[in-house]
């Protein structure tokens, strides 16, 4: 499935996200997270100096998401959030409100 590179930023900082939700970054979730951006084509340097993300504003954005790309990211999502062997309350809940 092919996602705009603004549809790609968006799934970054949602994830990026779920990995900050429980406080602990395990070495899988940046393993699993350099994937994405290999497999996306971008860049990490690119996030190395990110504001703080806002969520609700990522969320309005991830609404206009086709429903198809909806599905793709949120198999993304709970990926990242399972990565680390333990799908933590903090992720399910960034995961359920999108």
């Amino acid at each position: 499935m092919m996602f705009t590179e603004e549809e790609k930023r968006i799934i970054i900082s949602i994830l990026i996200l779920i990995m900050e939700a429980d406080n602990v970054i395990h070495p899988k979730e940046v393993e699993f997270i350099n994937e994405v951006f290999d497999d996306f084509g971008l860049s990490s340097a690119e996030y190395d100096h990110m504001e703080m993300i806002d969520f609700n504003l990522l969320k309005l954005q991830f609404d206009v998401f086709s429903a198809p790309k909806k599905q793709k990211a949120k198999e993304i999502f709970i990926k990242m959030a399972g990565v680390d062997g333990f799908i933590d309350y903090r992720e399910q809940k960034i995961i359920d409100e999108l």
